[in-house]
């Protein structure tokens, strides 16, 4: 066991005190001593933040195995896998304040997955939509401004 410097008024304190005995300030208390290997309620579960966002959660996760998304065909794979995983993996490769905490944070990463596979989906739609449109407008102009120089 090591020592750390208090987040209140930096004074070494030992790395488990619960509070700084000099200025009495709350210490972030590490829940990566995951030495059990047990992984608390809550954490399992499918993962929208991994799956949609897979090598970009993985850096912000710590879960350096997402990375293999980035690598063609062996991507699609990891996704899914990471989307299975992800959660178990996040948990035990960084530190969290609590479960809630870590909750809280991969919802974060769910909502933005989400929202921009959906944007993004969005926006093909308006694409292809749009697109053939403003052709058919274009051949038309021509037409028009053809029959007009004749």
């Amino acid at each position: 066991m090591g020592m750390v410097f208090c987040r209140g008024c930096g004074k070494e304190i030992h790395e488990t005190a619960p509070t700084c005995p000099h200025c009495g300030a709350l210490q972030r208390v590490s829940i990566k001593n995951n030495e059990s290997g047990t992984i608390p309620d809550g954490i399992k579960g499918w993962s929208w933040g991994a799956f949609l966002l897979n090598w970009i959660w993985a850096i912000g996760n710590k879960t350096w195995i997402g990375l293999l998304a980035l690598i063609p065909y062996v991507g699609v794979i990891m996704a899914i896998i990471l989307g299975i995983k992800g959660r178990e993996w996040a948990w035990k490769n960084k530190e969290w304040e609590s479960v809630e905490h870590f909750n809280r944070v991969q919802k974060k990463w769910s909502f933005w997955g989400v929202l921009l596979f959906v944007g993004i989906f969005v926006i093909g739609i308006l694409a292809a939509i749009a697109i053939p449109a403003y052709q058919d407008y274009v051949q038309r102009a021509k037409q028009v401004e053809f029959n007009q120089n004749q």
